[in-house]
């Protein structure tokens, strides 16, 4: 059986060669299939003014910190890595010249927007104003009914990611929509806190078996203090496994249906507001134009 050619470590490290006189940056990401939303996301956050031709996927996060490292070359490059749980421990990768590490969860969280949900309402409907849309969408009351539970969640796993360091609790294989209910008219998956407090107690009690309270409960509050910090307690959840499929349902309750995938993240790339970018376009536009960027 012949599959799908997959591209070697070194020929993903060398794409680039190949864009060189069609970009100016060459931008390197850990995660599969996202080229498309980087680069429409990218190239919004920089005003249109840099030419992106080609984000790569060096397929995992570890690759792009040590191609990173390993970067020698003139050419102005990026390496781009998400916050993942070291976001609640208030920890960095690095700091390495060159690579930037969201302060948020990961890539999808700056897809987490009121206006582009609003737009998505507007695409589906086909009659509504923004205004209506925006009225409708109730995001407010969106983000009340899951970030509370979803945070909780976080946090237990943020300790047991701390605690149980041989044996950590991925948090991809808590799936959402087992924490879930289904409900109907119009058909949609609602979040269960019944159900994640199931969850959460479970991996407590792993926790407990080797750490003390009184050291869960250390961790506990530090993690809490870290989240504080957050530009907003959303960055504290992974957007890919969580806060889109939180979306996604939550538009199916308003009567518009959209698969979660790719093709769902790149209508609210179009639509997101850029802002929470800035940092990221700012140090794209340092790089071309002044050389390595450091992040603080």
């Amino acid at each position: 059986m012949y599959g799908i050619p997959i591209r070697s470590d070194s020929a993903n490290q060398s794409v680039g060669l190949f864009y060189r006189t069609l970009q100016e940056i060459e931008i390197y990401v850990e995660d599969v299939d996202a080229e498309a939303i980087y680069t429409e996301l990218l190239t919004r956050t920089t005003s249109f003014t840099v030419k992106i031709r080609k984000v790569i996927s060096l397929c995992g996060r570890e690759k792009v910190v040590q191609r990173c490292r390993e970067y020698n070359e003139e050419f102005p490059a990026i390496f781009i890595i998400d916050g993942d749980l070291d976001l609640l421990h208030y920890e960095r990768e690095g700091p390495y010249e060159r690579l930037f590490q969201h302060r948020h969860y990961c890539l999808e969280n700056y897809l987490i927007c009121k206006n582009a949900s609003a737009e998505l309402l507007r695409d589906h409907s086909g009659k509504l104003s923004m205004q209506q849309a925006i009225d409708m969408l109730e995001w407010d009351k969106f983000l009340a009914t899951i970030t509370p539970t979803l945070l909780e969640l976080f946090k237990v796993y943020a300790v047991s990611w701390k605690a149980l360091e041989e044996e950590r609790v991925a948090t991809v294989a808590r799936r959402y929509h087992n924490m879930c209910n289904k409900k109907k008219n119009p058909a949609h998956w609602e979040l269960c806190s019944i159900k994640v407090q199931q969850v959460i107690d479970e991996i407590n009690s792993q926790v407990l078996k080797l750490i003390t309270v009184e050291q869960y409960g250390e961790i506990y509050n530090s993690i809490t203090e870290n989240i504080n910090r957050l530009e907003s307690p959303l960055s504290a959840i992974s957007g890919k496994d969580y806060l889109l499929k939180s979306l996604r349902e939550y538009l199916a309750s308003k009567g518009a249906n959209y698969s979660c995938d790719n093709g769902f993240k790149f209508k609210l790339a179009r639509y997101c507001n850029t802002e929470p970018l800035a940092e990221l376009g700012d140090a794209i536009i340092h790089t071309i134009k002044n050389g390595p960027y450091l992040q603080t």
